[in-house]
């Protein structure tokens, strides 16, 4: 029996072997599952990802999004690096997710909102940073000018 709520880290217990998201106070994004933790909430995850995303403009002006995942396997996570974490869906659960299989071959996948718009396209890794290259070479030309998603954990220390 588990009481409604846990205090501490104790309220990890609940998300054991569950995929997980954790947002690091560095700004990356770590995606595996929490196979341990202790009382310093300090986390042993299996199948780690880093989730790296991208923000440009396309030739119309709209605003587009995109994204890969780095394999990284076990990690460790120091609890006092961890700024928020949530469950995820399963990777390969309901859509084809775009995972490199043993032979390195990638499916592309959209991540749609209700509308039919698209928030998100899932790219490999090297067209990821073809495409990070193509805009930093817009934003030296002056074209494309998007606000980078800037997390200021740490401003709370500026004295």
């Amino acid at each position: 029996f588990l009481p409604p709520f846990l205090p501490g880290s104790a309220s990890l217990v609940e998300q054991l072997d569950r995929r997980l998201m954790v947002v690091l106070r560095d700004g990356r994004h770590l995606i595996g599952t929490l196979r341990s933790f202790d009382q310093f909430s300090n986390m042993v995850m299996e199948d780690v990802r880093e989730r790296r995303i991208l923000q440009t403009k396309d030739a119309d002006g709209k605003l587009r999004s995109y994204c890969t995942d780095i394999r990284l396997g076990l990690y460790m996570v120091r609890g006092d690096s961890m700024v928020l974490l949530g469950e995820v869906d399963e990777e390969d659960k309901g859509e084809d997710s775009k995972s490199s299989d043993d032979e390195g071959t990638t499916k592309d996948v959209s991540v749609e909102a209700g509308g039919g718009d698209e928030i998100m396209k899932k790219v490999s890794l090297e067209e990821f940073e073809r495409l990070s290259e193509e805009k930093k070479a817009r934003e030296q030309a002056g074209e494309d000018k998007v606000e980078e998603l800037c997390w200021e954990f740490d401003m709370d220390l500026v004295v």
